[in-house]
């Protein structure tokens, strides 16, 4: 299997958080790790993961472009991820998070969602079971593709 992790990042949270992805997922996958302002060419990739930090209410641009500009992830299996620090605002702020912010890049998407994610964002302090959850997804993640199947929702 060959998996595209593809982010954008502002501070550095998200892409420690896709090379953590990348780490996990090496022992069960052909793994590429890109950012999305480089423009990678997926072709050649089964499953692409996307993922942004949230930053005055939204995903950053490169991410939407790159969905754009590969014609919305047509053909493709995919897996959203996002960190945003709505949910350190109790449930609402872990509700709004999953409706507004993964609406705002599933929109572009044109190919079959099979997982969804909200992790924990930091400013300062990177955490540590912010990384830890995003090795137990990727390989969930992985196994959901292998299986043919779709994580219901967004996973917390």
């Amino acid at each position: 299997m060959r998996l595209c992790i593809v982010y954008e990042t502002r501070r550095g949270s998200t892409e420690r958080v896709a090379r953590e992805m990348a780490h996990a997922a090496g022992d069960e996958a052909d793994v590429a790790l890109f950012r999305a302002s480089q423009g990678p060419d997926i072709g050649n990739f089964d499953l692409v993961i996307v993922g942004s930090p949230i930053y005055y209410e939204r995903p950053l641009g490169g991410v939407i472009e790159f969905i754009r500009s590969n014609n919305g992830l047509k053909g493709k299996s995919v897996a959203l991820f996002i960190l945003c620090i709505a949910d350190k605002f109790g449930r609402f702020g872990k509700a709004y998070s999953e409706r507004r912010y993964m609406r705002l890049i599933e929109e572009h998407i044109r190919g079959g969602i099979i997982a969804r994610k909200v992790f924990n964002g930091w400013i300062m302090k990177e955490d540590p079971e912010t990384l830890e959850e995003a090795r137990r997804w990727v390989k969930r993640v992985l196994k959901t593709y292998r299986d043919g199947g779709i994580i219901e929702g967004v996973e917390h």
